[in-house]
């Protein structure tokens, strides 16, 4: 791997950070011509396998260069499976996390739009540095974090000779940006088998790095009672979640919120990332019950809504998430409550980009209300595609059916020929079954 170079900004570049602080995105809404996405889904990827260690394996899944993605799996204790994914994958680890640390150099720097940071972030970049910033961050979180992401990271580094400090500071982004995103769950009534479908669309950044380092991390924790088997729909070497689901069926949603109301109350720096919370919910917890629990009992930190789905029982909360609150929020109780903009539709939760988003949640709500009873296909072709959501990666979670339907934006040195759009929710989706992936076998050395 190559040295680590880490840049130092220069304070006279930041003094107009504060601009940065919030754009104005969710004023926005979709294109009113946006077209359906009718392009078929891949149900059989082909699967090649691309590197292996004691603990671990990595495919590619899909033939073709444009809808390729890593597929990695890992056995053992925290670090025996950190160190197999540093050992397998150190040149893409250390290419993405690199990268990624320019890259959020750059749009500090030069005000990019891209990435949206909260105030108190931009406090400490202007009046300290980036890697301050960052490092604070990780110190204020460290004592609410369970000592196993470390050993983990430790892994990483040991395995891929990434500089740990690097691998940590950019494990505190999340913390430190707000992505839009939306998020559906639908039961009952309102999906054709009455089966949970739920939907995690990633809206944040499709300029930098993120949409080149797709990995479907599959964590096999069999052998320990403590931690159930857990998939992670992330990048290369990043071990926080923000979209995953695991053997027990149950899956995640997350959305950044710039746009509250006063019920959120406040927000807090001190507790426990929400990546890694997400994270602990789909490796520790197998019922809904304990994942509402878990949430509910947590030191919170930023303003979100998280959603959490159990297929084995059909159920759906989002979560209205601050350091002040954890409100959770049912198709029976929708909140915010507009009849306008966000009117309940019965067995359906949704949100779409934001806490107060009219022009993303009217248009959600409309078409869920035409497209009802769901199934993955219409949620594909018509729901998410006119919706215009999810940008940088999607899942639409049929977990009774063993299903999980992905889609990524499109790579930097992709050059179109498919006659794709660049966004996730542009392209074609790929399914896969997750009871075949949790019984993927170790390999044999």
């Amino acid at each position: 791997t190559t040295p680590m170079r880490l840049l130092n900004l220069n304070t006279t570049l930041l003094l107009t950070l504060p601009s940065l602080a919030y754009s104005a995105y969710c004023t926005g809404s979709p294109d009113p011509n946006a077209p359906s996405n009718s392009l078929p889904t891949t149900s059989n990827p082909a699967k090649t396998l691309v590197n292996s260690a004691d603990n671990g394996l990595v495919y590619k899944y899909n033939d073709d260069k444009s809808h390729s993605f890593l597929v990695t799996h890992l056995w053992g204790s925290p670090y025996e499976q950190g160190y197999a994914q540093g050992e397998m994958m150190g040149d893409e680890i250390d290419d993405f996390f690199q990268t990624t640390y320019e890259y959020l150099s750059k749009a500090l720097a030069e005000e990019l739009p891209q990435l949206r940071f909260p105030e108190w972030f931009l406090d400490l970049v202007v009046e300290k540095g980036l890697d301050w910033a960052l490092d604070w961050t990780a110190e204020a979180t460290a004592a609410y974090t369970d000592p196993k992401f470390f050993e983990e990271l430790q892994g990483i580094s040991d395995g891929s000779g990434v500089d740990y400090q690097l691998l940590l500071r950019i494990h505190m982004l999340p913390e430190a940006t707000k992505g839009a995103c939306s998020m559906i769950g639908a039961s009952d009534t309102a999906t054709e088998t009455g089966n949970l479908l739920q939907l995690r669309a990633l809206d944040w950044d499709v300029d930098g790095p993120f949409k080149d380092h797709a990995n479907l991390i599959v964590y096999h924790n069999d052998d320990d009672p403590e931690r159930v088997s857990w998939a992670n729909i992330a990048w290369t070497g990043f071990i926080g979640s923000v979209t995953g689901f695991n053997e027990q069926k149950m899956s995640i949603s997350e959305i950044g919120v710039t746009f509250p109301d006063d019920t959120f109350g406040k927000e807090s720096r001190h507790g426990t990332p929400f990546v890694n919370l997400l994270r602990d919910v789909l490796e520790k917890e197998s019922t809904f019950e304990g994942a509402d629990d878990r949430i509910s009992n947590a030191d919170r930190t930023c303003n979100l809504i998280l959603g959490v789905g159990d297929a084995k029982t059909s159920q759906f909360n989002a979560v209205q998430y601050s350091a002040d609150v954890a409100n959770f929020i049912t198709s029976d109780n929708l909140q915010p409550v507009n009849d306008t903009w966000h009117a309940p539709i019965t067995d359906i939760t949704y949100f779409g980009m934001d806490w107060l988003c009219p022009g993303f949640s009217e248009v959600l709500h409309d078409q869920l209300v035409a497209n009802a009873p769901l199934t993955p296909a219409n949620m594909i072709e018509d729901v998410i595609a006119i919706t215009q959501t999810g940008n940088l990666h999607i899942a639409v979670y049929d977990l009774a059916e063993s299903s999980v339907y992905l889609s990524f934006a499109k790579k930097s040195d992709d050059d179109g020929s498919d006659g794709e759009g660049d966004m996730a929710f542009e392209r074609t989706y790929t399914r896969i079954d997750a009871d075949a992936l949790f019984s993927t076998p170790a390999p044999t050395h």
